[in-house]
């Protein structure tokens, strides 16, 4: 018999609840009258995060109006990790990733990095 794991959608609510917790008691020792357990409260705020990484996201207009186009574009200095491309029409968006050998994805690595250079 095979026992089938719940999907993350599944266990999302779960997990966030837990994290959300486990925030708000070191906010609470933070705010406390207690020197030691705001003391505390700070040192787990900062070790709460196993890594931070920081990305920009710069946003290629291609088009605008009824209809808009736009890449968009994740990344960390001139190093590209994702392009989106965006296309709006009136209430209403639809995305899609675009793919490395894409020449819309040549097209904003070379935005990118053009505007890395300055």
């Amino acid at each position: 018999m095979t026992v089938k794991e719940a999907t993350c959608a599944e266990r999302i609510a779960e997990h966030i609840a837990n994290e959300e917790e486990a925030m708000k008691a070191i906010y609470e020792a933070i705010d406390s009258d207690n020197d030691l357990d705001r003391e505390q409260g700070y040192e787990s705020l900062y070790d709460y995060a196993l890594g931070v990484d920081t990305r920009q996201e710069t946003i290629i207009t291609l088009s605008w109006g009824g209809p808009a186009s736009y890449l968009e574009v994740t990344h960390r200095g001139a190093e590209v990790y994702t392009v989106t491309y965006r296309f709006s029409d009136w209430f209403d968006t639809a995305t899609v990733e675009v793919g490395e050998d894409s020449p819309l994805y040549q097209y904003a690595r070379e935005v990118i990095e053009l505007q890395e250079v300055k």
